[in-house]
């Protein structure tokens, strides 16, 4: 055995004349056999698989699951084929099994490009449902927390980030936001989960609601300076029965009247917004000339004609300076992909992946 000695410059030596040589080649050949460095080397160079069946085939199955359905490696072959297509829809009946498709789509792109992968759902119940099928399969994924930093799995391209659609739409995405000087987040591919209510949640996000029960002061400071406006056009008396509660109609503001007190209505609800929904005002700050102004009994909204999803970073629908590589949707075959997909020009419009039998 070798024992350690102190040299007079203080460093420790080791005087390892009495070491048997044959027992110190004895030891080393016991750790090569216990670590077979042959087989390290060959499974750090083999490639991950890129293929969603390939991929497929190599995760851990439920009991009773041992393929995929035919509609689900049919669209998965389409997809593959069009993968580098910068959007992409894939379309499935309902309980074809999208969830599952959707999750490969993701493995998929981080295995060949190494980048996050954002996955959005309408709620937080689907929310669930997506982590514990990635769970039931063996993909990584993580739940996107609020008020916690964006995990380093994700940024790795390690695990798929699921969260609500309200997680890339808000005025304070962690994401990214035009304008507000963050940087942006880069994601590789962002996969919209139920696209075919994408339309209503990113309208939602893109709202200021200021309601009359929580915000009773800025509601009716904001209904008292139209009330000269709707008596101009004769519509004085609904108008108040509106904003005082007693009829259930709703009324939008004239045009022509909004954008008269554009500059006043601006400066007044900038003080009071932080109060009532602060992550929609940066939307909305510099938009409200391409804004409706409309109230009820309960409520005035504040929501612009086309919701300006080209201020977050990696947008859904914005291609110019989108640090997103790749978008697919999935939805169920009950809704058409002209729902989702009529905020954007024919030309641009993804033709949908879908198998033969969700177009019969």
């Amino acid at each position: 055995m070798a024992t350690p000695s102190l040299s007079r410059s203080g460093e420790t030596r080791y005087d390892v004349s009495g070491v048997d040589a044959s027992s110190t080649s004895h030891q080393v050949k016991e750790y090569r056999d216990v670590v077979d460095f042959k087989k390290l080397r060959e499974a750090q160079a083999k490639p991950k698989p890129i293929n969603p069946r390939e991929i497929f085939n190599a995760l851990p199955k439920p009991p009773g699951i041992n393929d995929l359905y035919a509609s689900q490696a049919e669209v998965l072959d389409n997809w593959f084929a069009r993968r580098t297509d910068k959007d992409v829809v894939v379309k499935l009946h309902t309980g074809g099994g999208k969830t599952l498709v959707a999750l490969l789509i993701a493995q998929s792109v981080m295995n060949e490009i190494g980048e996050p992968v954002l996955y959005l759902a309408p709620t937080n119940q689907l929310v669930g449902q997506v982590l514990a099928k990635s769970h039931e399969y063996g993909i990584s994924a993580l739940p996107y927390t609020k008020g916690q930093s964006l995990p380093g799995e994700f940024y790795d391209g390690k695990s798929v980030l699921v969260g609500a659609y309200e997680t890339l739409f808000n005025g304070r995405s962690k994401f990214g936001v035009r304008g507000s000087g963050q940087s942006a987040v880069k994601v590789g591919a962002i996969i919209l989960d139920d696209a075919h209510v994408a339309l209503s949640s990113v309208r939602e996000a893109f709202t200021l609601t200021i309601s009359a029960a929580n915000h009773g002061a800025v509601y009716s400071d904001l209904a008292g300076r139209f009330r000269v406006a709707f008596r101009e056009v004769g519509r004085g008396g609904t108008y108040a029965d509106i904003t005082t509660g007693k009829d259930y109609g709703v009324v939008e503001v004239p045009s022509w009247a909004w954008h008269r007190k554009l500059a006043e209505v601006q400066d007044y609800l900038s003080q009071q917004v932080e109060d009532i929904d602060p992550f929609i005002w940066p939307f909305l700050r510099d938009n409200l000339a391409v804004c409706h102004c409309l109230f009820s009994r309960s409520a005035a909204a504040i929501t612009p004609i086309f919701p300006p999803v080209d201020l977050v970073r990696p947008s859904m629908i914005a291609r110019v300076e989108s640090t997103c590589r790749r978008r697919s949707r999935t939805t169920a075959r009950s809704c058409g992909p002209s729902v989702r997909l009529r905020r954007q020009s024919p030309s641009r419009s993804p033709r949908p992946r879908s198998p033969a039998s969700a177009n019969a």
